[in-house]
């Protein structure tokens, strides 16, 4: 029975860390995602815990059944849990609708609002989760009197461990599969099974449990003899109950930035470093059970315990420093695979515990043997609240000075080791005082231990070096580890959110991380002055979205006189906005401060974004800001980190959608950055679904191969891009030394738009707030290096799907030079020199050559009146002459190729299939759907009788979209199924073929 209620008491653990888990997610909604938000979050969390623990064993004698007691508060527990989710959502809707906007003139009344709103909402919970720990522990102490110190530290460890197993569980399955009010429902089940069981196991009140348990069967207990502790011991070891939560907390946090510059900052990392950190807990507290009440002399055990801890946790320093070594072997070990990154995952987790594991192993001792002391020795029940309170009071403390004040002073390793300092301090004491009241002579072996422990704490501060070529690798992307001198550290610091470094790479290159992942670079010809950048040229990398996406969004509304950008990075994306002569103000919010002062190191790109008046920087969370701006803005730009960093998936999500709508001017555009690189195509559509679900128009440009931006609008379609915005004075002077920057360039980068995608897109589920998929799935990605190719390849044909169904059409290019690193772009170059220097074979460009090589020799086959050997062979190669023709141009036609090859089909008497490809191709070029259904179809039906001319997945495309362009959804469908055993691209993975699917299913009238 007794084993009953410490299983309980685990599914309680589990619970309560389901709600801390979910609900930090929950206000950081409402508050903001900034490192105070996440920290007073938690604040709230822990005073409402101690609170309920300190009130509860102040009366917990005066109750005749606190087992009872217990399971009502466990009810409670759970049925507030069921009401969250819908309390939050209207709290929320009122604050953001009403209470917000009436407080604009007053920043500070705004952020009280806000907290008592956050408090309102989770500190009822939290007071009855505090209560949960004296209540049963009081209820199971009534009937177990021998072993007080045995039972608290099985109740310590149920708890622990049921709450390590609980952040595991809820993060990597029950929001995965249930979202988080399922989550919260969840828990609320194990509150109410709990509560259920342990009436049923109370009554009748008056049973009594034996004294003879297997979970303590190890013989009778040394009990020693009682004596009552003095006021000042009493108050000592409160004292070292609330040091050592402060300790505990420098600890953690300073481990969670360490292990988040290994393992990476998406959310499953924090996971795992938290749960290992309680689980630390729970096993020292299992490990003392059976030790508690044996020990002779418990208050020298505890300051020993102490010195432990605070050596152990300076002699991990140099495990860490191994770490970033054992992450670049286990990349290489796990395969990328989903099985892979299942065994990689659980590798993670044994780092993390490597590096907490010893520390937390001492830390889930003291407790236990805190309360067993003062209850043993007179205090009785209300020693558990105390103890208990004083603790968490601790954790508010240490949670806050570590958080706010000490790690970005003294950075991660002087955290661990003040820690470290605070807890051999507190042991010192508590021998000194255990000392003085011992009965028996000391023993010699507690100076060499206190002397070891000194020693380790100040050889750690004074030995242990930690080198920030190392800790700003980002191996946990890739797994290489810098080779000396591989770069050179221009500046790194541990902010309140992230460590951010600057280095110099040896090409000259300077890279700015956040957690050692890059988030913004600059090749060294873009470090000289605008007048020194003589040379032109194409641009690559980071810098192609950092000059794009400014360009890109300022165009579709040019006339903008206020605009927003969120996150600093380079701060080249405000700069070239403040190159606008129209604009009056621009508001740069980036939440950690220490990434303005990084971006200082890219002068002069982006000088203006700190010299022009124009200009402000906002220190704050994007929601929150928004929330209390009292501003429309004709031009909002969304440039944070990666979606799989934790916290940034929310400024993906429908709902923040949907508030950023409200901030918009009425003409305002909105410009969403994404990358494509380790993602797939279900997360981008998901992304695009809340994008699609509040804007009634968007449009997608690349700003390079692997990185996209969404334009926005709440008007009914987007606005026309001015590419006269490159030709304002101060923008054009920044790209002097950029080649191809053309109208025709930059009309180009156009990948898609909504009146394409908004069949296919219908079909996801939209990234959420309460259903994160981003977040939740984005790490996975990133681990199995996937790309999003479905939405690279949109464009990589001469037909193009997403530009014909919307009737988007792209004149042939006139110029071979290359704006960006974009395949259209590419294409394009290389049909411009092959139609307008076709002899002209001097390129250092091998896939070029191959496309002169083929123009030659189907060239050759077309001249004179001798048919081809084989007419088969003939169209096929025409096929791939018509692509290199037409890459990059849909919808356009080189009329006189194909007044050629008409010419040629003419004299050698071509047969019937080679005239209808010649007929289909040159209608599926010049989008004359009306040929292509006709045509298409027959090749079709000339392909199921096994005679096949063109490609399989073009002929397919093509005539589906031509009949869908053409009102016949049904004929769409034939065609498409007719198809379906022949094409090559997959059914499921494939973007092009999962957007005619979608035309098909909903098979609803075109508009064009």
């Amino acid at each position: 029975m007794l084993f009953a209620l410490y299983a309980l008491f685990f599914l309680s653990g589990a619970a309560g860390l389901m709600y801390e888990s979910i609900w930090t997610r929950y206000l950081a909604l409402l508050v903001g995602h900034s490192a105070y938000a996440q920290i007073l979050v938690l604040t709230i969390f822990l005073g409402g815990m101690a609170v309920g623990s300190f009130l509860v064993g102040r009366c917990s004698e005066r109750l005749r059944n606190p087992l009872i007691w217990y399971a009502v508060v466990e009810a409670a527990v759970g049925l507030l849990g069921l009401l969250f989710h819908p309390t939050f959502r209207a709290v929320s809707a009122a604050a953001y609708d009403s209470l917000f906007p009436a407080l604009v003139a007053s920043p500070g009344a705004q952020s009280a609002v806000k907290w008592l709103l956050a408090a309102s909402l989770i500190l009822p919970q939290s007071i009855l989760l505090g209560a949960t720990f004296p209540l049963i522990s009081a209820g199971i102490l009534r009937r177990w009197t021998s072993r007080p110190g045995a039972v608290l530290s099985w109740l310590y460890a149920s708890n622990s461990l049921g709450a390590a197993v609980g952040v595991l569980l809820a993060g990597f399955y029950l929001v995965n599969r249930f979202d988080f009010p399922g989550t919260l429902a969840f828990a609320a089940a194990l509150n109410f099974a709990a509560a259920a069981i342990t009436v049923a196991l109370v009554r009748p009140p008056q049973r009594k449990w034996s004294l003879q348990s297997a979970a303590f069967s190890a013989g009778e207990p040394v009990r020693p003899p009682a004596r009552a502790l003095g006021s000042d011991t009493r108050s000592l070891l409160l004292g070292a109950a609330f040091g050592t939560a402060v300790a505990s907390f420098a600890y953690e946090i300073a481990w969670i930035r360490m292990l988040s510059l290994v393992l990476g900052s998406a959310t499953h990392s924090f996971e795992l470093m938290l749960s290992a950190f309680i689980l630390g807990l729970g096993v020292g507290a299992l490990w003392v059970s059976s030790r508690a009440d044996r020990w002779p002399d418990p208050v020298r055990a505890l300051g020993l315990i102490q010195c432990a801890m605070g050596a152990l946790a300076v002699a991990t320093l140099p495990l860490y420093m191994a770490s970033f070594s054992w992450i670049s072997t286990l990349i290489d070990v796990f395969a990328k695979t989903s099985a892979g990154y299942a065994g990689f995952t659980i590798a993670r987790y044994g780092i993390c515990l490597a590096v907490m594991l010893p520390a937390t192993f001492c830390a889930g001792m003291t407790l236990p043997l805190i309360t067993r002391i003062l209850y043993h020795d007179g205090a009785d029940e209300a020693a558990i609240g105390e103890v208990y309170a004083a603790n968490t009071a601790g954790s508010i403390v240490g949670v806050q000075l570590a958080g706010l004040a000490l790690l970005p002073l003294l950075g991660v390793k002087l955290l661990v080791i003040s820690g470290a300092a605070l807890d051999v301090a507190i042991g010192l004491v508590l021998l000194y005082v255990a000392l003085r009241r011992a009965v028996t002579p000391r023993t010699p072996t507690v100076p060499s231990l206190l002397f070891a422990s000194i020693l380790v704490v100040v050889l750690g501060a004074s030995t242990v070096s930690f080198d920030r070529s190392l800790l700003a690798s980002g191996v946990y992307r890739f797994g290489g580890l810098p080779a000396p001198g591989e770069f050179t550290m221009i500046f790194y610091q541990d902010g309140r959110t992230a460590s951010v470094s600057v280095r110099r790479t040896s090409d000259g290159y300077r890279v700015l991380s956040t957690n050692g992942k890059p988030d913004a670079s600059v090749p060294a010809e873009w470090l000289a002055p605008p007048a020194a950048r003589t040379k032109r040229r194409s641009l690559v990398d980071d810098v192609s979205t950092q000059i794009l996406l400014p360009l890109i969004a300022i165009a579709h509304v040019p006339q903008a006189k206020s605009a927003a950008v969120i996150g600093q990075g380079s701060g080249m994306t405000s700069h070239f906005l403040l190159g606008s002569p129209t604009l009056g103000q621009l508001a740069t919010i980036e939440i950690e401060p220490q990434m303005i002062r990084a971006s200082r190191a890219f002068r002069p790109v982006n000088h203006r974004v700190f010299s022009d008046p124009r200009s402000r920087f906002v220190v704050d969370d994007a929601r929150s800001y928004f929330a209390g701006a009292g501003q429309r803005f004709d031009l909002i730009v969304s440039e944070p980190s990666n979606p799989w960093v934790s916290g940034v998936a929310g400024l993906f999500t429908t709902e923040f959608y949907a508030r950023i709508k409200q901030y918009l001017a009425p003409d305002g555009v909105f410009a969403q950055w994404m990358h494509l690189y380790e993602m797939n195509d279900s997360l981008v559509l998901s992304m695009l679904a809340a994008v699609q679900q509040n804007f009634p128009a968007y449009d997608i440009y690349l700003t390079d191969d692997t990185d996209i931006v969404v334009i926005a609008t709440n008007a009914a379609a987007v606005p026309s891009p001015d590419w006269g915005v490159t030709e304002w004075p101060m923008v054009a002077e920044d790209l002097r030394s950029v080649s191809a920057l053309t109208p025709a360039s930059l009309d180009a980068l156009h990948l898609a738009d909504s009146r394409a995608l908004s069949p296919l897109v219908a079909t996801v589920r939209p990234n959420s707030d309460f259903a994160p998929v981003l977040d939740l799935n984005g790490e996975k990605a990133r681990y199995l290096l996937t790309d999003a190719t479905g939405f690279e390849k949109l464009n990589g044909s001469s037909f193009d799907i997403a530009a014909a169904l919307s009737g988007r059409s792209m004149p042939l290019a006139t110029d071979a030079e290359v704006l960006a690193n974009v395949p259209r772009l590419k294409m394009r170059a290389r049909s411009a020199r092959l139609r307008l220097s076709p002899t002209d074979t001097s390129s250092a460009d091998s896939a070029y050559r191959a496309i002169a090589q083929r123009r030659r020799s189907f060239d050759a086959m077309t001249i004179g009146r001798v048919p081809p050997p084989d007419w088969h062979r003939w169209v096929s190669l025409l096929f791939e002459v018509d692509r290199d023709v037409h890459g990059g141009s849909s919808g356009s036609v080189d009329t006189a190729l194909y007044r050629r090859i008409d010419d040629f089909v003419d004299r050698a008497n071509a047969p019937e299939g080679a005239r209808q490809s010649v007929e289909f191709l040159k209608a599926a070029d010049v989008w004359d759907f009306d040929v292509v259904q006709h045509v298409g179809d027959e090749l079709i039906r000339k392909v199921i009788k096994g005679e096949r001319w063109v490609s399989p997945d073009y002929l397919r495309d093509a005539t589906v979209v031509a009949h869908l362009r053409n009102g016949d959804p049904t004929g769409a469908r034939r065609a498409f199924d007719a198809m379906r055993p022949l094409v090559s691209r997959d059914a499921v993975a494939d973007l092009r073929t999962r957007l005619l699917r979608a035309y098909i299913t909903f098979a609803r009238p075109f508009s064009s």
